[in-house]
């Protein structure tokens, strides 16, 4: 695994790469979690043929940390910013398309870049989060889900009350969201200790939390952005998209993607992993790998920039 830095949309980008295939194949981690999470699935998409990219996510690096959340503990991390990041890094990692890759978070993105970019995504694969419209649509009809996302309301606090109780007795707070999110995954592993390396910087902490506080407390100053981010993540997709979730996920409950077909007017395919949790690329990578494979094999051009 090779540790490189992308620049990207005015930002130096650190990222694990993988494989020197002629396709690239861009992934975006999710909350709380890093790009070790792709570890297991990065060399079976390298012996597909790709150039696999794993990029810390914004704010998940003190080198692409914006300086507006340096200079401003109010501000947020907007999701119109996140997509232009994923569509800016398939030119600057040398291609002119990619195959996107995300999970959680990284899923959020990966809908609204490819609104935002299309022609920079020969096809799309999300993990575990459904389209936010999707989601919004179905919330109403499952109220096991307002349990479940009870920690979206508690992140919006601010005076770093989140980010104190997410820190105390060692990241406890975080170990128990992994437990409950994928209840038969061992905890005790790799990618969850290098998520509370990342998170014991409080800066950086805290900008993950500045993703959750710009959906739903931007500041006024932010709105602009806000609205752009939610026209992207609310359009339907154009690109070709497999999402793939489990069957057992204690985060999102598998009700939430119904309908999702009604988001994508491209082909799409979804497919519920049984007795998976929420981190699908620690619990099913030779079974996510086999469905991209599958999936993708219509769509995967070669193309360079």
């Amino acid at each position: 695994m090779q540790q490189i830095t992308l620049t990207a949309n005015g930002l130096s980008h650190p990222a694990l790469k993988l494989g020197e295939g002629k396709r690239l194949a861009i992934l975006l981690h999710g909350f709380p979690d890093s790009p070790r999470t792709w570890s297991k699935l990065m060399p079976r998409l390298a012996a597909q043929g790709y150039t696999c990219i794993a990029p810390y996510m914004r704010g998940y690096s003190q080198k692409n940390t914006p300086p507006g959340l340096l200079g401003d503990k109010a501000a947020t991390v907007q999701i119109a910013d996140l997509a232009a990041d994923a569509a800016a890094m398939v030119e600057a990692a040398g291609f002119s398309d990619a195959l996107l890759v995300g999970h959680d978070w990284g899923a959020i993105t990966a809908y609204a870049a490819a609104n935002l970019a299309p022609q920079k995504f020969h096809s799309l694969v999300t993990l575990s989060v459904p389209h936010l419209r999707i989601f919004l649509g179905n919330l109403w009809k499952n109220p096991r889900q307002f349990l479940q996302s009870w920690y979206i309301l508690f992140f919006q606090m601010r005076l770093s009350i989140p980010e104190r109780s997410l820190q105390k007795d060692n990241f406890t707070f975080i170990e128990e969201l992994w437990r409950r999110w994928s209840p038969d995954l061992n905890s005790s592993n790799e990618a969850l200790a290098h998520v509370k390396e990342i998170f014991s910087d409080a800066q950086l902490l805290h900008n993950a939390l500045a993703y959750y506080r710009g959906m739903l407390t931007p500041q006024v100053s932010e709105l602009p952005q806000w609205n752009r981010s939610r026209e992207l993540s609310f359009a339907d997709i154009q690109v070709p998209t497999l999402t793939l979730t489990g069957s057992h996920d204690g985060c999102i409950v598998p009700e939430m993607f119904d309908g999702m077909h009604t988001a994508i007017q491209g082909e799409f395919t979804l497919r519920i992993l049984p007795t998976a949790g929420h981190f699908l690329t620690l619990e099913s990578d030779e079974r996510i790998a086999a469905e991209i494979s599958k999936f993708t094999e219509n769509y995967a051009e070669v193309k360079h920039a």
